[in-house]
């Protein structure tokens, strides 16, 4: 791979094709960790790969509605003009002689059909050329754009992990702090990080931020049983993705009995600017509801993959489900604007939805995710008391 400071386009592709090694992989995402422009040239090129194939795979369909038409009805009627006198259809030669430069072979009669099907195919081939270098274009330019303003991207950004002392038997808020706060600790001493994990499935499985379990040596997942006391259950990293900064866990516990049906779904539309919508967190230890709205379609500095918020977020919001007012989920809470009161981020549905589909693949399962939203006609409070059981306290020491 290049120099670690200079990594370009072909290197981001190795990646995303798996090409890489292991030190090139490791490598390339420390660079992601410390470089915050580069990260998000990353997350475009990633956004424009999607793109490319959606345009292919549009270009595929046409391809096959033509021959399905062709094989059905035969060729396209076409009318054409009376001849002069010697025969030859002036309008014709003129067709004749602007195929001609791309090399095909216009007949006048039973042939007449492949070059409609052509001038579609040349024109279908001229969009999505178009279309690509449109999406090429505006990701070189808003990385560049970035660039110019001479400001870093993370000025503004604080994820909203919350570190907690360790010290056994602890109950209460006194003693947490969030991590711009962190006081000096020895350095082998074992921090505890507090945030939020949501369930996606009854069988165990839930999903929070990359940045909450990442290096972690252990993890538990908590929620209060019926008589309002703390139950913990055991819990690993099963998958995660730095670019959308999601992971997946899952409670490894046999004192962990499988859930009920969730009663919530994920959205398959995406929210619009302006839409209201709640999370579910643990800014203490306690789970909290906070109201807001969708205030933007892309995150801090045009982040395609995230939201931005106007919601009030604190430190152990980060992994929160975030719901529409139908009890949807559309997003995952991921940190905070630290110059703005008021305005969070949030990770696209679209990325999580990724991720537990990896998951199935690689591992041939499918999760016992929920088919039904049992909530969508039920007011706020009782959209909350449905869901609050399967919004868990995740707490990871590193």
């Amino acid at each position: 791979m290049s120099d670690d400071h200079n990594i370009s386009d072909l290197d981001i592709e190795k990646y995303f094709d798996g090409e890489l090694s292991k030190a090139q992989v490791n490598a390339f995402e420390e660079k992601m960790q410390v470089d915050a422009l580069f990260a998000r040239e990353v997350r475009e090129h990633r956004q424009m790969r999607k793109d490319l194939r959606a345009i292919g795979q549009r270009l595929m369909l046409l391809e096959l509605m033509e021959q399905s038409h062709l094989q059905e009805y035969g060729s396209i009627p076409y009318l054409k003009p009376k001849s002069d006198d010697n025969g030859v259809n002036n309008e014709e030669e003129k067709e004749q002689s602007d195929h001609k430069e791309v090399g095909v072979t216009v007949k006048r009669d039973a042939n007449r059909t492949s070059v409609v099907s052509l001038r579609t195919f040349y024109l279908s081939v001229g969009v999505a050329a178009s279309l690509a270098a449109i999406i090429t274009l505006g990701s070189v330019w808003v990385v560049d754009q970035a660039g110019s303003d001479n400001i870093a991207s993370t000025s503004g950004y604080q994820d909203l992990l919350m570190e907690e002392e360790s010290e056994e038997g602890e109950d209460t808020n006194t003693g947490r702090f969030s991590r711009e706060d962190d006081p000096a600790t020895t350095p082998e001493a074992t921090k505890k990080y507090v945030a939020t994990a949501f369930a996606v499935s009854k069988d165990g499985y839930f999903i929070t931020n990359n940045h909450v379990v990442e290096g972690c040596s252990s993890l538990k997942l908590k929620a209060k049983g019926e008589d309002d006391s703390w139950v913990q259950f055991n819990a690993k990293v099963i998958l995660n993705d730095r670019i959308s900064d999601l992971a997946m866990v899952k409670i490894e516990d046999s004192n962990f009995p499988e859930m009920g049906v969730l009663p919530f779904t994920f959205s398959s539309k995406a929210p619009l600017m302006g839409q209201d919508v709640f999370t579910l967190g643990y800014p203490k230890k306690d789970v909290v509801m906070e109201p807001g709205t969708i205030s933007s379609t892309t995150g801090l500095d045009g982040d395609t993959t995230a939201y931005q918020l106007a919601m009030s977020l604190n430190s152990g919001n980060s992994g929160g489900p975030i719901f529409n007012s139908k009890g949807e989920v559309v997003a995952v809470v991921k940190g905070k604007h630290n110059g703005k009161e008021g305005t969070g981020y949030a990770v696209r549905i679209d990325y999580m939805l990724e991720l537990i589909e990896k998951y199935e693949s690689e591992n041939s399962i499918t999760l016992k995710k929920p088919r039904y939203n049992q909530i969508q006609y039920k007011s706020r409070v009782n959209q909350i008391s449905h869901i609050r059981q399967f919004v868990f306290l995740v707490e990871a020491e590193k």
